[in-house]
């Protein structure tokens, strides 16, 4: 029996003996006995191994990396983005090779280059104003890749060019613009509105990273990067009408064609122009100091005449526009007037009223008077500036025509004869009225400061129903007038209000 433990306790030694011995083994091949210096590379905080040199694992990626020094034009290529290498002492034995981490790396994570991350903060761009919609537009932060500061200079510089012409930026630039004798205008200040940073980063390049300027240009011009759409141009074509079928401003269309200079420039069947959506990512601020003249629309006055039939209009004396000189400081944003100030005006030409005598002598049977373009009276005091025609900007209709200049507070007048239809207040229209004219014909006044009529209110030609204002989305204090005929509002069919007066 004691025989037997003891033989029992020899054997259980012996096995205690060998897993020391292959502990030890172990031990000794995996470690040493002295500590030395090494550098641990970890890859999103997991251990990869140890390498003897940080340099060699550098020199070796860069090394390997040819293709991608190509595609971005640059000479040295980086560890991904998550590598972290630092040193450290250790008594493990085990060291890769540059070659075995790097191969490791390389199915983990994209290898980087570096540049600079661009940080487009938002701004909510007053030229983009949305008359027709209660949709709000916002512009969210844009975060974009870039190799070089030079490149994004000059990608910027191209998109102020598209905005203003070469030499009046150069001009501007050079303090030798010339003095304005009569009429002309003089640029104040050129800006992007939006605040751009720049911090240098170590990229991806499985991200986007333009190293381009053209490229780049064109994104910031565009919003996007897609082929050049282009039409072509068919007998009887022009610039306009080709712009309108596009839902392009004739603007938009020379800033996508600077070959034309003038929307009166003359097109050929068969050629080519391009028709594709500008959508600048920054916003080009250009303030100018601007003399212009401007014709001043004659005014229409009515006298009742006994001695006519009811109803029937007689012409005594025709009415002429005049001219009158505006001195102003207008506020462009890519290229649409954002804001205007009319500093003060000057009667080149005075207008002559358009006298009209109407009949009032009561004969048998019903009459009704029908409103022609003669019987509208314009909304506006004078002086005033169409700050935006009825056209498509930016890819939608501005449905209507705004006129600013005449001052926050200035009284707004019923274009016509009719009834109050509603008078509101909404996000975009800001406070609003619509008067039905009992003709087939809707006008909308938006963006008033205050409203003197209430709904069901009949008002006449040219009486004051409210004052000039900048409520709701409004690009400044104007107002936006709207023309509707076989409907209300965004019901019946959206006309140029200046058929009215013409």
């Amino acid at each position: 029996m004691m025989k037997n433990l003891k033989m029992g306790f020899i054997y259980l030694i012996s096995i205690a003996l060998a897993v020391v011995i292959m502990l030890m083994v172990n031990f000794a091949d995996r470690y040493e006995l002295s500590p030395k210096n090494v550098y641990k590379v970890y890859l999103d905080g997991k251990v990869i191994g140890n390498i003897k040199n940080k340099k060699d694992l550098e020199d070796y990626i860069n090394s390997e990396q040819q293709e991608l020094k190509e595609k971005y034009k640059v000479n040295k290529v980086y560890i991904p983005t998550g590598v972290d290498i630092q040193k450290c002492t250790t008594y493990e034995k085990k060291v890769l090779s540059a070659k075995q981490v790097h191969n490791i790396i390389k199915k983990e994570k994209p290898f980087t280059v570096k540049g600079y991350k661009v940080t487009i903060n938002p701004y909510e761009n007053a030229a983009s104003d949305n008359d027709e919609t209660d949709e709000k537009i916002k512009k969210e932060k844009i975060v974009i890749n870039v190799l070089n500061k030079d490149m994004l200079d000059k990608a910027i510089k191209s998109v102020v060019k598209a905005f203003v012409s070469e030499k009046d930026y150069n001009n501007f630039k050079n303090d030798s613009q010339e003095e304005i004798k009569d009429t002309g205008s003089l640029i104040e200040d050129i800006y992007i509105a939006q605040n751009i940073t720049m911090k240098e980063s170590y990229i991806s390049t499985d991200e986007d990273i333009f190293n381009d300027e053209k490229v780049l240009t064109k994104y910031l011009m565009f919003g996007e990067l897609k082929d050049d759409q282009y039409y072509t141009v068919q007998e009887g074509d022009t610039i306009e009408s080709i712009s309108y079928a596009n839902k392009l401003a004739t603007s938009e269309f020379l800033i996508v064609n600077p070959e034309f200079t003038s929307a009166n420039n003359l097109l050929s069947p068969g050629q080519q122009v391009k028709v594709g959506l500008i959508n600048p990512v920054i916003d080009v601020i250009v303030e100018k100091h601007e003399v212009f003249d401007q014709e001043s629309q004659f005014k229409t006055t009515e006298e009742n005449d006994d001695t006519l039939d009811y109803g029937t209009k007689k012409v005594v004396t025709e009415g002429q526009n005049g001219t009158d000189r505006l001195t102003t400081k207008i506020k462009y944003d890519n290229g649409a007037t954002a804001n205007i100030v009319i500093v003060s005006t000057e009667t080149i030409t005075p207008s002559v009223n358009k006298v009209v005598k109407v009949g009032t002598k009561q004969t048998s049977g019903n009459y009704s008077i029908v409103a022609t373009a003669g019987d509208w009276a314009w909304p506006t005091v004078s002086p005033y500036y169409i700050s935006s025609p009825f056209a498509y900007r930016w890819g939608r209709l501005h449905q209507g025509i705004d006129i600013a200049g005449s001052g926050s507070g200035s009284p707004i007048y019923a274009v016509g004869a009719g009834t109050v239809e509603s008078s509101n207040s909404a996000w975009s229209l800001g406070n609003n009225i619509i008067i039905n004219h009992g003709n087939g014909y809707w006008t909308l006044y938006a963006h008033l400061n205050s409203k003197l009529v209430s709904p069901g209110q009949t008002v006449q030609k040219g009486q004051q129903i409210a004052t000039m204002g900048s409520t709701g989305r409004s690009t400044g204090t104007h107002l936006h007038l709207g023309l509707w005929v076989g409907g209300a509002p965004y019901k019946g069919t959206c006309t140029d209000p200046m058929i009215l007066f013409k």
